[in-house]
């Protein structure tokens, strides 16, 4: 099939900036051309995306069978903000991010502004205020996107054109290492209206192609000084969600795109390069699918955990019970127990006790999280098992 380019985009003069490499402001700043109505791809991106939108209901439905769906949608909130947290440099790991939102759901976040949960909150909250209003009807538009930003940034007040990058932007680890650099003005503000309209409309796309061509438009308008990697990411997110591939946020899909990154870089590069869209559309659906094949994986796994927690405790009495909600919630306190459960604080010291001696807890020695106690069985398949990762 002989696929239509996108029209080329335009090129804008850059002035010195430091730490940009030469090449790249005498390329220019890139403004892309408005995404088309109609784009067709060939059979066989398709097909993967095909692929894609059938692992997204297989994992949307095995996540009932769990009795805590609603953890493992948190875990998976807190995988993408420690993989959005990881785009900013800052290396978190996931015991101490899943400690620092169970302690920092409790009040004020620390006032040390380099601690986990004041680093993971603004991400956390704005996934958690995108959910909410995609449940409540509205659509995952330039307005919502905007107020995504503007939460990320710690701006939560601000209104979305508050937070419209006014300079030319970077796109890449680092200003040494860009490989794009992006424009701003008037034609900026332009070319997001364009995106709000084309997300709004009707499209004979299935389903992901669309969400992987919006994915890319925003991320090459980079339209906000900050955050812009994880707002593209949110908004795939919560476009899955809102078009109905997902009903919760279970796609921990920035863990697979930090992975790939140099590769996630380089598609989006050639698009600019070249036009050609679908192997970006290709390469995206793959992270879908893949990612959502390694959450059945770890579905499958948490169950034979449970099963396995069910035959050496008791049948009856809390004991069962919270070994039960562990499978979901890896991290927890004798606070989270007496709230989850019920219990008094000396039934909560209690059951941790003989959760540890038979091996599912163990304590966490640490200075800043004492008498936090965690499910190693649980962490050992969130964080880099080979059977529930969907390695590049």
């Amino acid at each position: 099939m002989n696929v239509p380019p996108l029209p080329p985009g335009q090129w804008a003069p850059v002035p010195v900036i430091p730490g940009i490499p030469e090449h790249r402001r005498r390329e220019g700043a890139y403004l892309p051309p408005p995404l088309p109505s109609h784009l067709p791809q060939p059979v066989a991106t398709y097909r993967l995306v095909a692929e894609a939108e059938h692992a997204l209901g297989r994992l949307d439905e095995a996540a009932d069978r769990l009795r805590v769906r609603s953890g493992l949608v948190r875990a998976t909130q807190v995988r993408d903000a420690q993989a959005s947290a990881g785009l900013t440099g800052t290396a978190i790991g996931l015991r101490e991010a899943l400690a620092a939102d169970l302690l920092a759901a409790r009040g004020d976040p620390p006032t040390d502004r380099s601690a986990p949960a004041q680093l993971l909150a603004p991400h956390l909250a704005a996934y958690d205020h995108g959910i909410g209003r995609v449940r409540a009807g509205a659509p995952v538009d330039a307005e919502l996107i905007g107020r995504l930003a503007a939460i990320m940034v710690g701006r939560p007040e601000a209104g979305p054109r508050e937070v419209l990058r006014d300079e030319p932007g970077v796109l890449g680890l680092d200003r040494e290492r860009a490989y794009l650099l992006t424009a701003t003005g008037a034609h900026l503000v332009a070319q997001l209206e364009q995106w709000d309209t084309w997300v709004r409309e009707e499209h004979e796309q299935p389903r992901i192609a669309k969400i992987a061509l919006a994915h890319y438009q925003l991320e090459v308008l980079q339209p906000f000084p900050a955050a812009n990697g994880h707002v593209a990411r949110a908004f795939s997110m919560l476009e899955m969600v809102r078009c109905g591939l997902l009903r919760d946020q279970l796609l921990p899909l920035s863990v697979w795109l930090d992975d790939t990154l140099p590769e996630y870089q380089e598609e989006i590069r050639a698009v600019v390069d070249t036009g050609q869209v679908h192997h970006w559309v290709e390469f995206f659906a793959c992270a879908v699918r893949d990612q959502a094949l390694a959450q059945l994986r770890l579905i499958g796994h948490l169950e034979e955990l449970a099963e396995r927690y069910a035959r050496l405790l008791p049948r009856t009495g809390a004991l069962p019970e919270v070994a039960a909600n562990l499978i979901g919630f890896p991290v927890v306190d004798h606070r989270a127990l007496r709230e989850r459960h019920e219990v008094t604080t000396k039934a909560a010291t209690d059951l941790t006790r003989r959760l540890v001696q038979r091996g599912i807890l163990v304590p966490w020695d640490s200075r800043d999280y004492r008498r936090v106690f965690v499910c190693r069985d649980v962490l050992r398949l969130l964080v880099d098992n080979p059977d529930t990762t969907a390695l590049p």
